[in-house]
């Protein structure tokens, strides 16, 4: 049976695969909210780079749907990041939905 037919059949490991009506984007959604419902404060580490930039969006939607704006945001300034990544972060800092502390740790 190939990989790309989508069969619980199928074993991967040791485990059985099972095929889920789910998407991951709604899958992020939910675990987000499960943040926001157990905790006070939820705050999104952010690196400038692709992964965090999506779940930054991601924490964004809940946050505006469980009326949670601005969103805190933490990003750390190690001093050898690229330049094009600092002006992005620079962008998102601005973004009114964002709550953006900026950390510069000293390299020695």
């Amino acid at each position: 049976m190939k990989k790309s037919e989508h069969n619980t059949e199928y074993k991967r490991g040791t485990r059985d695969r099972q095929f889920l009506e789910k998407n991951v984007y709604d899958e992020a959604l939910d675990r987000i909210r499960y943040l926001y419902d157990s905790y006070d404060k939820v705050v999104v580490s952010f690196s400038g780079g692709k992964d965090s930039t999506v779940v930054l969006q991601c924490a964004l939607v809940v946050a505006k749907e469980k009326n949670r704006l601005p969103l805190d945001v933490v990003f750390f300034d190690e001093e050898a990041i690229h330049p094009p990544t600092i002006e992005y972060v620079k962008r998102v800092s601005e973004n009114p939905d964002v709550n953006l502390s900026w950390y510069c740790l000293e390299f020695k």
